[in-house]
């Protein structure tokens, strides 16, 4: 850990709540929770358990209006459009598919929201199959993961239903709310992969309690109301898009506008002709539309409120300023992770989080040391969520839940979900991420593990040793994964061009390695046998003069020349697949 004395960053005058005074926050913020607590109130008057119910009310007392509208196609569906179709699904799934629960794995769509909706009318749990993974990943995730059921594309070994024959079918009537009846608000209505890559991938549960309350609290923070339309193109199949945005438009009452695909090209454009006053972000996104050159009229369009996480503060003032935006609210949080985000809409740049000093809500997230101490203010630590009644199941599997949880950390029998993330805590009450643990990192707004992706190239057969890391690249965010490898044999280009095709068949382009590194010696290892990969982060592609070294560039393993490297430095190198 380092330690240095950092203070809040000064307000950027352009933002929403940038002139309220630390006081005025906190203000502000007890208002915000007097009205999430209003509609919890209303929620439970009302007798609501589910996320299907609280859907099911809002669609009948706003029936005509506009809930999403398809960029591709430019169709737009009002709530009871999205009911009654959500309403086709639930029939069918009870009567066809005898599961606990049943996957989903279609593109952005207004078919895709109908059926998660329609799986929490039927009492089914929806698991999020990530598009971008190929047909094959997904039959080995459905497999490991007891789904026999898939609403949407074809997998081979599981029973597929396409969504739109069922959506082109006569209404059937309302899914009986018996179908439901013992749902609970801690039952997950929703399971989200959350490793980013394919075959260990890990689902994590989101329950009722938390896709209910994602809208109301992105409601709230991000001010939107019925005149919002709020631009999605995030996978559904993730939390920011699924709970952070969409959710956040169906309390507010704003139209999700929802793109397959984010596109630069098509970015603005969409802005303009979809009159956009909102949008969901990973910070990725910005990084992209930044590396574009400068137009005059690109802050001529409807958006002013952007909301998600990543927003690095580097980034801050750049984007505000270029695009005129005039509300953030930036977050930290996770699928897994057993309590509300923290969010920061008070425009101070460079935070993920904000709460009052000494408020009650405070108490529930530490900011501990590797020894469980928790650290001074300015100080970085790993942060811990409490967990509410001492019980924690994040998982689908229980067996990972044990990994993510320290138990005795201020008293006896107190339990603590470990993030595994590090950030810092400043006196007044904002809180700033500064990393990623060293086994995890995350690239193009996906987060990768390295276990999972030293266990695939170990498949192979072909290396003694394999070690993966993130390493930051000049003009991107986040971290690019790079592989030190020791060979058990002669390692040439024939090799690379095999490894790389093995690669793409078995994980995500984000997830392959973009540097490789190839040693003759063992790596060096601590006195508990572990390799130091502390040391290798360090180096990174840096050392082309004492071992050879591999760049993915255009589709291809190249060697790592001090011209390459000159290139990258200077932000000038085409890294990565052709496609992107």
């Amino acid at each position: 850990m380092f330690t240095t004395t950092v203070f809040s960053h000064p307000p950027l005058r352009q933002l929403r709540n940038a002139n309220l005074s630390l006081g005025e926050l906190a203000e502000e913020y007890d208002r915000i929770a007097r009205e999430e607590t209003r509609h919890w109130d209303e929620i439970n008057r009302n007798g609501e358990i589910g996320y299907a119910d609280v859907f099911e009310r809002i669609a009948h007392r706003h029936g005509d209006r506009t809930a999403v509208i398809e960029v591709e196609s430019g169709l737009s569906y009002t709530l009871s459009d999205l009911d009654r179709a959500a309403d086709k699904i639930a029939h069918w799934v009870y009567t066809h598919f005898d599961a606990d629960r049943v996957g989903i794995y279609h593109k952005n769509s207004f078919a895709f929201l109908a059926a998660v909706l329609g799986l929490a009318k039927a009492g089914k749990p929806a698991v999020l199959f990530n598009q971008r993974e190929p047909p094959h990943g997904i039959a080995r995730l459905a497999e490991r993961y007891g789904v026999d059921h898939i609403l949407g594309r074809p997998v081979s070994g599981v029973l597929c239903q396409e969504i739109q024959p069922l959506l082109d079918r006569d209404w059937p009537g309302r899914a009986p709310g018996a179908w439901r009846r013992n749902v609970d608000r801690g039952d997950p209505v929703v399971i989200i992969f959350t490793s980013g890559t394919t075959g260990m991938g890990k689902p994590g549960l989101f329950n009722h309690r938390r896709m209910i309350g994602a809208g109301l609290a992105w409601s709230l923070r991000t001010y939107m109301s019925s005149e919002d339309r709020c631009y999605i193109t995030l996978p559904l199949c993730h939390g920011n898009a699924l709970a952070v945005a969409f959710s956040s438009c169906l309390m507010a009452g704003a139209i999700a506008v929802i793109r397959e695909k984010f596109s630069v090209r098509d970015f603005l454009p969409d802005i303009r002709r979809f009159r956009c006053t909102a949008m969901v972000y990973v910070g990725e996104l910005w990084r992209y539309l930044l590396n574009r050159s400068p137009r005059p009229d690109d802050a001529q369009h409807p958006l002013r409120t952007i909301f998600g996480n990543g927003l690095e503060r580097s980034l801050w003032e750049p984007v505000i300023t270029r695009f005129g935006i005039t509300h953030v609210v930036e977050h930290f949080g996770a699928t897994e992770m057993p309590a509300s985000a923290l969010t920061n809409w008070t425009g101070r740049p460079g935070h993920c989080g904000f709460i009052p000093p000494n408020h009650r809500d405070a108490c529930a997230v530490l900011l501990v040391d590797e020894s469980g101490r928790e650290v001074p203010y300015g100080e970085v630590g790993e942060v811990l969520l409490g967990t509410p009644g001492n019980h924690y199941r994040g998982y689908l599997d229980p067996a990972f839940d044990s990994a993510r949880i320290w138990s005795d950390v201020q008293v006896s029998g107190d339990t603590w979900w470990r993030s595994g993330d590090l950030l810092r805590r400043t006196e007044d009450g904002f809180f700033t991420f500064i990393a990623r643990r060293e086994n995890n990192f995350r690239w193009k707004g996906e987060n990768v593990s390295t276990a999972e992706v030293e266990s695939v190239i170990y498949a192979t057969g072909w290396f003694q040793e394999v070690v993966v890391y993130g390493v930051p690249v000049p003009g991107f965010m986040g971290k690019t994964g790079m592989a030190s490898l020791l060979p058990k044999a002669t390692f040439g280009p024939k090799q690379l061009k095999q490894l790389l095709a093995f690669l793409e068949q078995e994980l995500s382009p984000f997830a392959i390695p973009h540097f490789l590194r190839i040693v003759s010696e063992p790596h060096g290892i601590t006195s508990t046998l572990k390799i130091k990969k502390s040391v290798l982060i360090k180096e990174g592609f840096s050392r082309i003069g004492a071992f050879p070294h591999y760049v993915l560039s255009k589709s291809v393993y190249s060697p790592l020349t001090a011209s390459c490297l000159n290139r990258i430095r200077n932000k000038d190198f085409p890294l990565g697949f052709s496609r992107g």
